[in-house]
Formats: structure tokens, C-alpha cells, sequence
């Protein structure tokens, strides 16, 4: 799609829509103050659906799930939802830009696709491969680019070369969600808790799979905490958050270490209902970019 030209025969750069989903788990306040468009995911527990952020708040669901009952389900939102938004869409913008949930973790990235085929508006996707406050790292990259005057080819073509570079590492804090949500087996949960491990999972290439298994959780957050300052040491980190569910003063615990030890003070995000489903309350990460893109 050509630049537009305006009244003077001048050509125009593309007018682009950014777009995420929940799992972000961007505010509303920052997504208006930069213009991004957020589709939620829903969150079921039993005949009951919300949509995170409008029905449902990331606290509100921390608070359902450690009540005990239902085991929650997650949904990603419909090809037709995201076709009625990208509907819209069209009509004010040239085209759009998705960061997206890994694709890996869920099949929100290829609802957004199909959605904007049915919608015919010009979309460009970027697969995170990774979720939460690492997600909006990419979008704010990608919004600054723009405001730089890279076209949306260059703009997301650098976005995917960043995403490449993710590292994102997590302590599992609940053995028991994390078996209910079928990513552990019965012989594996009751060996862990037996045994106080605390596994670490991370991020390969968007999959989420095992890293390390730990005893005790003090290990488990010196393990992860060394991963992260060996990186430093090495000169190679950017977009540094620590991620958590439920546990807020821990995760500001890890942001002041690093803010001591290294000068930086890296964003706090808490993990959306689609995570929280799986690893429960107690979870602390850290997610992280080997290298900055110019």
C-alpha cells in the first residue's frame, strides 16, 4: 500500500493503528496516552466469562482463582472479533500493526490474522514470543520508530529482529495451578511438593518449556536474578521488567536489588489471567532484550 499524497502532491506517511491483546497487560492510561488499541482475551470459570481488563481486572482474577472452586479456562478472541475491530479500524487508519502474545502460548496471533482478512485492513503482525511488560517494550519501540519516520515494513521487520532476542526467565510460585492447568504431570506435582522443588521455566523461541528445577524458593530467585546480571556483565541488556502474579513486594524486592546493584530500575508487570491460569499466584520473572534495536 503506497503512502498517501495529500493536497499539495506531497506524500504522507502511513497513518498506523497498534494493536495488542490483553496479555499484556498494558493500563488503559498508557494505552490512551500512546493510542494503542487493546483486544481482550476472555477468562471463564465455569458458565461465568469475562473479558480481562473490561469485565475483570488482573487483581479481581487473583483473587476468584485463590478462592478455591472452579478451575478458570482462558478463550482467545474470535477471528470475528477481531474482524468487527479491525472494521473500525480501517476507517481512520492505512493500515495496523499487532504485537501479540506469543504464538506458541496461544492462538491469539492467528484469530488477529484471519480477523483482518475478513476485514481486508492491511495488518502487519509481530509475534512477541514472549507475554506480558516484555510485549509493551515492543509496541513503545515500535510507536518511537514510527514517530522517527520508518515505514511500517522497516518498523516491524526491526520489531521481529528484537523479539528474536527475548530472554525471559520464571519461578514458578504454585506446583498445584500449574498441575491443574495440565502443564504438569500428577507423579511431577507430587515429587515437587515433596521435595520443595521450584521449577524455572523459560522462553524458547515463543515456547514456554522447563529450564531448571530448584530447591527451595530463595535458589530459585538467586538462580533467576544471576541469569539476569550474568547478561549484564556482559553489556547486552535492554528493556529489563520483573513480572509477578499476586506478590507485588516481591517483585518491587527484585526492583530495588537491580536498582542497587546495576543503577537500573526495571518496569513491574503482573501476569495476565491467560498465565495466572497456568502458574497461579506467586510467580516471579524476569524478562529482558539481549541487545537494543537503532
Amino acid at each position: 500500500m503506497a503512502n498517501r499524497i495529500d493536497k499539495r502532491g506531497k506524500r504522507k506517511m502511513k497513518k498506523i493503528a497498534w494493536i495488542t491483546d490483553s496479555t499484556s497487560c498494558l493500563s488503559n492510561d498508557r494505552a490512551a496516552e500512546n493510542n494503542i488499541h487493546i483486544i481482550p482475551v476472555s477468562v471463564i470459570f465455569g458458565e461465568e466469562i469475562y473479558k480481562d481488563g473490561v469485565d475483570i481486572s488482573v487483581s479481581e482474577f487473583y483473587e476468584k482463582l485463590n478462592s478455591g472452586g472452579i478451575q478458570p479456562k482462558t478463550s482467545q478472541p474470535s477471528p470475528a472479533e477481531f474482524a468487527a475491530y479491525y472494521e473500525n479500524l480501517k476507517n481512520e487508519y492505512d493500515c495496523g500493526i499487532a504485537v501479540h502474545v506469543s504464538g506458541k502460548l496461544s492462538g491469539t496471533l492467528n484469530s488477529s490474522r484471519i480477523g483482518a482478512e475478513m476485514a481486508d485492513f492491511p495488518l502487519h503482525i509481530v509475534d512477541s514470543k514472549i507475554t506480558s511488560d516484555a510485549m509493551n517494550h515492543l509496541l513503545l519501540k515500535g510507536i518511537e520508530l514510527e514517530k522517527n519516520g520508518d515505514s511500517p515494513d522497516v518498523i516491524v521487520r526491526k520489531l521481529e529482529t528484537m523479539a528474536d532476542q527475548v530472554k525471559g526467565y520464571v519461578c514458578v510460585g504454585n506446583l498445584d495451578q500449574l498441575h491443574k492447568g495440565g502443564r504438569l504431570s500428577g507423579a511431577s506435582f507430587f515429587l515437587g511438593n515433596l521435595l520443595q522443588i521450584k521449577p524455572i521455566l523459560t522462553f524458547d523461541d515463543g515456547a514456554l518449556v522447563p529450564f531448571e528445577k530448584v530447591r527451595t524458593q530463595k535458589k530459585a530467585d538467586d538462580r533467576v536474578l544471576g541469569l539476569l546480571e550474568a547478561a549484564m556483565d556482559r553489556g547486552s541488556v535492554s528493556g529489563v521488567s520483573v513480572v509477578y502474579s499476586g506478590d507485588r513486594e516481591k517483585a518491587e524486592n527484585w526492583q530495588q536489588q537491580l536498582h542497587e546493584k546495576y543503577g537500573i530500575t526495571p518496569d513491574i508487570g503482573q501476569l495476565s489471567p491467560a498465565i495466572g491460569v497456568h502458574v497461579g499466584a506467586g510467580t516471579l520473572g524476569i524478562f529482558w532484550f539481549e541487545a537494543s534495536i537503532n
